[in-house]
């Protein structure tokens, strides 16, 4: 938003109230307190209803303080008095509803006007510029289509509002899945981020956090525990992950394979997006946006995933909490299905406008939720065989709880498989501090594991499923 813009504005309106208290509004909506400017502007609004400005400046304070809907009544009286940047901010309160093609469709008729204005200028007048703005704004809304035809079904067990800071600590995930840690864990020679996060692995011999660069833009770092306990020099993880924007909120799965981390670059719908990129011989690949609904058009970040216990978290400011944010759990799939593209209230689940509608009829997850909160989530607990989820988050731990030989057999094969897998995992890991450490020899070696784990970890799956219907078809 320009001063000139805004300067317009209070020029129309200084008959309202004092210069200096608009001047104060001005002020305060440059530095984007659009909160604290929004009731001078209803002050002056309420004795000049049909001021076309302060209607619009009405609406953008409502539209930048997460109330869209309200901000549409204000800005269609200004979109209706031909006020030139209506339709541009008409189109970011369809943007943050989900309403990309009627976004899409404002924008049109915005940069229309900006042409006609300029076509019935004198020569020597000053033309109307087009907003940077609003090249974003078509930018993310092209995006947010792309997305909504793409909105992964997913079943959100559980949503809670916590303090911003150090949120990820409300993260309760098993030891196999490693651990979200504050900055003070971190060596005092290595600069780190703030606010940040560090991921470490099990094993604690690796982290990954992020740092700025030489041009103060975050990207992320890593650095290995050496045999003689010292840490390698850190070193970004790859530009790959950090292509145009800042990223943080590192979380790696326990394959050492894949990231999945936040960034607000140009592939980015709204501040933040949580991405994921696998790594090979050669590197991090090009990462992905994991898209809706997981992502907004706020600030989204730290997706992570317990692997043992079935278990998915991530956090939104989708919310419009202030000091708060939104930490919304999650029941991870192997395999995405997405929502049909016609389905019925495609954006609201998009949105998570309200995420028992997510869960399949008759779900209860009271039960899965107690445990996550417990203290003891995560451990093996004495008296218990083994811990296995069933369909409908049914938690079976004892050897009772199979009901034919061939629901027995299967799960020994189950668990042989499994600690194979966290095995060969451990092996994996001490192959890439060898290699971190100089040892670049066993990188044949780390291909190899990596795919005799992948190859575990399908075979995994599958026996997973033979427990699942052998105990089913026994019943």
């Amino acid at each position: 938003m320009t001063g000139h813009i805004i300067a317009t504005a209070l020029a129309l309106t200084c008959g309202t109230m004092s210069a200096q208290t608009l001047d104060e509004a001005k002020q305060m909506m440059l530095d984007g307190d659009y909160a604290a400017a929004l009731p001078i502007f209803e002050k002056a609004l309420a004795a000049k209803p049909k001021d076309a400005s302060l209607n619009q400046w009405v609406g953008v304070c409502l539209l930048r303080t997460g109330e869209p809907k309200k901000a549409e009544r204000y800005l269609k009286v200004a979109d209706e008095r031909k006020v030139l940047e209506a339709p541009r901010y008409l189109a970011e309160a369809a943007f943050e509803q989900y309403e990309f093609s009627k976004a899409s469709d404002l924008l049109d008729r915005y940069e229309e006007g900006i042409e006609t204005a300029n076509k019935k200028k004198p020569k020597k007048a000053a033309k109307a510029k087009k907003s940077p703005e609003a090249d974003d704004l078509r930018r993310r809304t092209l995006l947010g289509q792309a997305m909504l035809d793409r909105v992964e079904k997913i079943v959100v067990i559980d949503s809670m509002a916590v303090d911003r800071d150090e949120f990820f600590k409300h993260y309760h995930l098993s030891p196999e899945s490693g651990t979200l840690n504050s900055t003070d864990v971190m060596p005092e020679d290595f600069e780190v981020a703030e606010p940040s996060e560090v991921y470490m692995p099990q094993s604690g011999e690796f982290r990954i956090w992020s740092a700025p660069d030489k041009d103060e833009n975050y990207v992320l770092m890593g650095a290995t525990r050496l045999i003689d306990g010292s840490w390698d020099t850190p070193h970004p993880l790859g530009s790959v992950l950090d292509a145009g924007g800042d990223s943080n909120y590192p979380f790696m799965m326990s394959d050492g394979v894949t990231l999945y981390y936040a960034n607000n670059g140009p592939e980015s719908i709204g501040g933040y997006d949580i991405f994921i990129s696998r790594k090979d011989e050669n590197g991090f690949l090009k990462p992905q946006n994991v898209g809706m609904p997981y992502n907004s058009t706020s600030d989204d970040y730290l997706l992570a995933i317990d692997e043992v216990n079935g278990v998915g978290w991530w956090a939104t400011d989708r919310n419009n909490l202030g000091d708060k944010i939104t930490i919304y759990r999650f029941i991870p799939s192997d395999l995405r299905v997405n929502y049909p593209v016609d389905s019925h209230g495609l954006a609201s689940n998009a949105r998570i406008d309200s995420y028992r509608t997510t869960w399949p009829e008759g779900a209860d997850y009271s039960e899965l939720l107690k445990r996550i909160d417990s203290a003891e989530y995560g451990s093996r607990q004495s008296g218990h065989d083994f811990y296995f989820a069933m369909p409908g988050n049914r938690i079976i731990t004892s050897w009772d709880d199979l009901h034919s030989p061939a629901a027995r057999n299967a799960m020994e094969d189950y668990l042989e498989r499994k600690k194979e897998l966290s095995d060969r995992l451990a092996e994996l890991d001490s192959l890439r501090r060898k290699y971190a450490a100089g040892e670049h020899n066993v990188a044949g070696q780390i291909t190899s594991m990596e795919q005799e784990t992948e190859r575990l970890r399908t075979a995994l799956r599958e026996i997973s499923n033979k427990v699942v219907r052998a105990n089913g078809e026994a019943r």
